[in-house]
């Protein structure tokens, strides 16, 4: 018994790129997508990889953050000690009609 040659064919690389751009708009596993395309699965994975590896490498840099943690937040300017428990400190800047309005929201005792 004799078996007839696989005949392989080779894209371009512009045919390669619309593959791959296919198979990256189709949500189709590898797999799927290979055997729907008619080219092997390693095939599709190794053009994946080589597109992958051509990209430009995006190294991380680091950024400096301030470490806005690292210093305790100054004591509120008042501290009031209402019925309750309750413990309202206003910070400096607050406006009257606001805290007039928070305390309307408190339950009176």
């Amino acid at each position: 018994m004799q078996t007839s040659p696989t005949v392989r064919k080779h894209l371009t690389r512009e045919q390669r790129e619309k593959v791959l751009s296919a198979y990256q708009r189709s949500r189709l596993s590898q797999r799927e997508f290979a055997a729907q395309a008619k080219i092997g699965l390693s095939t599709l994975q190794l053009w994946l990889r080589k597109a992958a590896a051509s990209l430009p490498s995006h190294r991380a840099a680091f950024v400096e953050v301030p470490n806005l943690l690292a210093h305790a937040p100054a004591p509120a300017p008042y501290r009031l000690h209402l019925a309750r428990g309750i413990i309202l400190e206003v910070g400096s800047g607050f406006r009257p009609e606001e805290l007039a309005a928070l305390l309307r929201l408190l339950p009176a005792s």
